[in-house]
């Protein structure tokens, strides 16, 4: 006789696993999280900026595997400065803007003259460490189908926007300076006499070892030195053609080869 214990711990659904290895040998499944925004919800593009025809633009740099996305604002008076607007893009045009594969850019035209506005904000990734082994599962037609995950990526605002805005103003303020001092407090100046430092090693010094087994990790300047890819951003959540690529192509039962003690 089964007991209300026994029906609570009964397992509500029993599903058979599959191992899906149908990606392509040079594609790879990242997760993407923005712990800043809703779950379960679509990136926020406000109405005013799907009418100007902006979307998610979004760029990766495969191999120091670093993503950015842009993410239209809203330019409304209520809730937008136009003026302060205004002043980060100009001071932040050297950031340039996420292009979509294909597509012209979109400016913003009054007469002949372009209108400078900070009209998205930018997202960059940050890879969290991985404590093991991660799978994506699937629940297809009463199956479960895991496919291995191969980094997690979390997406929050990117400062490149008020570094840029900070940097601006400190050379307007050199410049400034540099206008209001006078000849005479020019010419009351120390001359600057340049020094010459060398530096001499011992001939038998040991020198250290270069050689390493395993290619060095690669530097930030490595990163940012790399090219970006622009990228073509689609939702994919409610896709079925999505969920089919993550599906197991085969149905045979897999053997573990794992001794049970190594479990342990």
């Amino acid at each position: 006789m089964a007991t209300a214990r026994d029906e609570e711990t009964a397992p509500a659904v029993s599903l058979p696993v599959y191992l899906s290895a149908s990606l392509p040998p040079n594609a790879q499944l990242e997760l993407f999280q923005y712990p800043l925004y809703a779950r379960g919800r679509p990136l926020p593009v406000p109405a005013t900026a799907a009418q100007r025809g902006q979307t998610v633009t979004a760029r990766w740099r495969p191999h120091s595997d670093r993503v950015e996305m842009e993410l239209p604002l809203d330019l409304r008076e209520s809730v937008y400065n136009a003026s302060r607007g205004a002043e980060l893009a100009e001071s932040c045009a050297s950031m340039g803007r996420i292009g979509v594969p294909g597509a012209a850019a979109v400016k913003q035209e009054r007469g002949t003259e372009t209108l400078a506005r900070f009209d998205s904000l930018r997202l960059e990734s940050a890879t969290v460490p991985r404590a093991t082994q991660y799978m994506v599962g699937t629940v297809q037609h009463g199956e479960l189908h895991l496919v291995p995950l191969h980094a997690v990526q979390q997406m929050r605002p990117s400062m490149q926007h008020v570094d840029c805005h900070a940097q601006a103003n400190d050379q307007n303020r050199r410049v400034s300076a540099s206008d209001d001092e006078s000849d005479a407090q020019r010419e009351g100046r120390k001359p600057v006499v340049p020094l010459s430092v060398s530096l001499r090693t011992e001939a038998n010094a040991p020198r250290p070892s270069t050689f390493s087994g395993t290619a060095p990790a690669p530097t930030q300047r490595d990163a940012d030195a790399e090219r970006w890819v622009d990228l073509r951003f689609a939702d994919t959540s409610r896709d079925e053609h999505a969920l089919e690529a993550l599906q197991a192509r085969s149905r045979e039962p897999l053997v573990c080869t794992t001794p049970a003690r190594e479990f342990l």
